[in-house]
């Protein structure tokens, strides 16, 4: 069973963040690397060991702040955002496959030329492989949860309890509506305002909600919000 407990306000509490996963990829720490226009292509990453079989993906960090701005990266082969696989890996440096093999050089090796480091970017290997799992985040958009209101405690009994209404607002960056690897900017809205009201719970009413959106805070009164899903 997941658990979040927030206290509402009047004006509405600090916004929370739902945890967001659909990006596909990247989700891996970026490494910074260099890569080589050459058949195959020659990745290097400092202070990497690849393994034949690691699966990585590539990005390019623009000008304008890191991953905000994916510079254009102009391939024979390979893409940006596509999961690939390590290839005659070496101290720190390694080729890129289509296939997961333990092999040196399988079938499908890549070779790219990049405009990355012209247009001033910086290269990023990401790390799919061998990634830890975190704990289950299940307070996250489009899921449903169980709502409860715990009232507001007073001394030795609760005190007022009135209804909580939750509100949502998606993030202010697009990107990540589109799946697009992205940092969450903060709630599309101000205040309480421009925010969408998901539901109101009444004390002692649980209520099924679905969390529809990015963000989202507890207005309407100083009652204890719970959020239950297994």
């Amino acid at each position: 069973m997941q658990l979040l407990l927030t206290t509402a306000t009047a004006a509405g509490t600090q916004p929370i963040y739902l945890p967001y996963d659909k990006a596909p990829v990247p989700f891996g720490d970026p490494l910074a690397a260099t890569w080589t226009a050459a058949t195959p292509t020659v990745v290097t990453v400092p202070g990497y060991l690849p393994t034949n079989g690691d699966a990585v993906a590539l990005s390019i960090a623009g000008t304008s702040g890191f991953l905000t701005s994916l510079a254009g990266l102009t391939t024979i082969s390979a893409q940006l955002n596509t999961t690939y696989y390590v290839s005659s890996a070496s101290t720190d440096t390694f080729t890129l496959s289509t296939q997961k093999a333990s092999a040196a050089t399988p079938a499908g090796v890549l070779s790219m030329i990049t405009t990355g480091m012209q247009l001033g970017g910086q290269n990023f290997v990401h790390l799919l492989s061998n990634q830890p799992d975190g704990p289950t985040l299940p307070f996250k958009p489009n899921n449903t949860v169980l709502a409860m209101n715990g009232g507001a405690a007073g001394i030795g009994s609760f005190g007022f309890s009135g209804p909580i209404t939750i509100l949502g607002a998606p993030d202010l960056n697009t990107v990540l509506a589109t799946g697009t690897y992205g940092a969450p900017l903060g709630p599309n809205a101000l205040g309480t305002t421009g925010w969408n009201v998901i539901g109101t719970i009444g004390f002692g009413t649980p209520k099924l909600v679905t969390l529809g959106y990015d963000w989202i805070v507890a207005s309407g009164s100083t009652s204890t919000l719970i959020l239950l899903q297994n």
